[in-house]
């Protein structure tokens, strides 16, 4: 069953191939192409962004689109962070064409809303800052959205989406992420909107790392590193698994918010799918951040190596949350 088509000609059926979002070229393509006379208001907008679909998901990727190519994220939109009507916030991020986290989620959920897709606003924690790895989140300070496709619910956060879009091109990560990797970061109010069987309490929450994208990108296992802060010594050790590739790692550390970072030995011994890491620390910082880098493993020489950063601990500064360091995959 095709998931889009024109809205006057024969359906077209979507082909997919091997590269990333490709499944949704042709409803990508339509959204960034949207003429300004729709974008008057919500309705006019909603309505040709939808207009030629055929599922649920369909508009809300057309939709999760159009968001990610004309809006742009600005600390300056955020106001007081109070506002007098759902409507008239995402009417005025529409006109302005700049918000932050609330005014994406809100345009998106209101947008839907008028093409009868249920979608609501989810407002939490979230672990931002590489300071705030194994530390408590002190307040709800975020916001983002869940939407309803086929009976089923599903997670995104299109401010994330934007802010942590490369060469221009939206973080397709945090388009309807999977639940169990959604919360590294995403901590809800309101525990049924992590869509857990088992849900993640707050105390467990506080002691998580900062886990970034990569880290599930490149194929480390849902199943995270329970605890962001590390014992200090000359030597700190951490075991995570992969088991869909071989990688490569390197690490650096910081003085606790410090300016800059400085590159430490690391050993590597793998077993398996398994990678035990050893990084020695220099004797001059005492509380400090770890950041852990990986990369695909490569056959032959390398004369360039790009390292994404995958996850960032706090080593020192009080006790340590635990001694379970293993990321299992599945």
């Amino acid at each position: 069953m095709p998931v889009w088509g024109h809205q006057t000609t024969a359906a077209v059926q979507i082909t997919a191939d091997d590269s990333p979002g490709s499944e949704y070229a042709t409803i990508d393509a339509y959204a960034r192409q949207t003429p300004e006379v729709h974008t008057r208001n919500l309705n006019t907008l909603a309505r040709y962004l939808t207009a030629p679909a055929h599922s649920d998901l369909a508009k809300a990727r057309s939709v999760y689109t159009w968001i990610m190519t004309h809006v742009r994220y600005d600390e300056a939109a955020g106001g007081n962070g109070f506002y007098n009507s759902e409507i008239g916030y995402a009417e005025k991020v529409l006109t302005s064409r700049r918000a932050v986290c609330t005014g994406f989620a809100l345009l998106y959920k209101h947008l839907l809303k008028r093409a009868g897709v249920r979608a609501v606003t989810v407002k939490g924690y979230a672990r931002t800052a590489d300071s705030e790895a194994g530390q408590p989140i002190a307040k709800i300070d975020h916001e983002w959205n869940a939407v309803e496709l086929d009976d089923e619910w599903y997670l995104l956060d299109l401010a994330w989406a934007s802010t942590t879009a490369c060469n221009d091109r939206a973080n397709e990560y945090f388009f309807l992420t999977d639940p169990e990797t959604f919360v590294a970061g995403h901590l809800p109010a309101d525990s049924r909107w992590q869509l857990l069987e088992t849900p993640v309490s707050k105390a467990q929450f506080d002691q998580f790392p900062k886990l970034y994208d990569a880290y599930f990108r490149l194929g480390f296992s849902a199943d995270f590193p329970q605890f962001g802060r590390l014992p200090a010594g000359p030597t700190v050790s951490l075991t995570m698994e992969n088991g869909e590739q071989p990688v490569e790692f390197m690490c650096s550390v910081s003085r606790l918010n410090g300016p800059t970072a400085q590159p430490v030995p690391v050993t590597v011994v793998q077993d398996g799918d398994r990678y035990r890491l050893t990084i020695k620390l220099p004797a001059s910082v005492n509380v400090s951040t770890l950041y852990v880098f990986a990369k695909p493993k490569r056959g032959g020489f390398e004369r360039v190596k790009s390292f994404e950063g995958i996850a960032s601990f706090r080593v020192g500064g009080g006790q340590a949350g635990g001694l379970r360091y293993v990321a299992a995959i599945q």
